[in-house]
């Protein structure tokens, strides 16, 4: 791998719900590619064609692009299963409508923010799931994926079926499929107790365009700043990234809820001197 293989990417809302701020964050910081979530206090998916079309355009106004949607899709309970707990919804509500019509929503908000990648998750976390259990949803957003010419990327949550590394192995694995792509969040499972190891990561990263980026503290149980957690990020940055061959979507998610911008200044400067320390070409 080179170092012109690796983008760095940030989440705007981890900064401000404002767009505006956002978008002059990554800017000051040298980053050209975003992904959106939230939108000036609301979720993408509330938002309208319009609402979007400006968003878009303050977004090109700024000289950056879209990568992707953080999208909740999935990130609730199939029928007939029940979960006990719900994570961070970012201000989304299913409601009683149909998923296939979010799906779409989705697809469609991406187009116009101009987009070419969604996250999705693994239903909320019930007893007795299956991989079989996500074929009909992801059957069905894939073929989303080809009509609009995009990919997926299943995040492990830990309120959701894949909370770690294995389980997410295990979809894509099961799929194969250039559209389904693994987003493997390292502080997430480390959270949850599943923290992986170099090799688990190596096995992921042939089925992975993005990784997202946040450190753990356990003393504090709270998620930090990039390098300022127990996560050995270096060491596993190190055993995996020179090997890989193909491009990386680098992308920080900080979830900070107090000092949101400081935080995730602070997780760009340690992920840049992570990155830096591999010594890429």
């Amino acid at each position: 791998m080179r170092r012109s293989d690796l983008t760095l990417c940030l989440i705007t809302d981890e900064v401000s719900p404002s767009l505006d701020e956002g978008l002059a964050f990554a800017r000051a910081e040298g980053i050209g590619t975003i992904d959106l979530r939230v939108i000036d206090g609301r979720n993408v998916l509330a938002l309208s064609r319009d609402e979007l079309a400006g968003a878009a355009q303050r977004t090109r106004a700024a000289g950056l692009s879209v990568s992707c949607i953080c999208t909740p899709l999935l990130k609730w309970s199939p029928p007939g299963k029940a979960s006990q707990a719900k994570g961070d919804q970012f201000g989304f509500e299913l409601g009683d409508r149909a998923p296939g019509v979010v799906y779409a929503q989705a697809f469609e908000a991406a187009e116009v923010l101009g987009a070419r990648n969604l996250r999705i998750f693994s239903y909320l976390a019930y007893d007795g799931y299956r991989v079989d259990d996500l074929r009909g949803p992801i059957d069905e957003l894939l073929a989303l994926a080809e009509k609009f010419d995009m990919k997926l990327h299943v995040e492990n949550e830990g309120v959701c079926n894949i909370a770690g590394f294995a389980e997410l192995e295990a979809l894509v694995t099961a799929y194969r499929h250039p559209r389904l792509r693994a987003l493997p969040d390292v502080a997430n499972a480390y959270r949850t107790g599943l923290p992986p190891s170099a090799a688990d990561l190596a096995r992921l990263l042939p089925f992975t365009d993005i990784l997202h980026f946040k450190d753990y503290a356990n003393a504090a149980r709270r998620f930090v700043a990039m390098g300022e957690g127990d996560i050995p990020f270096t060491a596993l940055l190190a055993a995996t990234l020179p090997a890989h061959e193909a491009p990386l979507m680098l992308t920080i998610e900080t979830h900070a809820p107090s000092e949101p911008a400081a935080t995730t200044r602070r997780s760009v400067h340690g992920l840049r001197r992570m990155v830096d320390s591999l010594g890429l070409p």
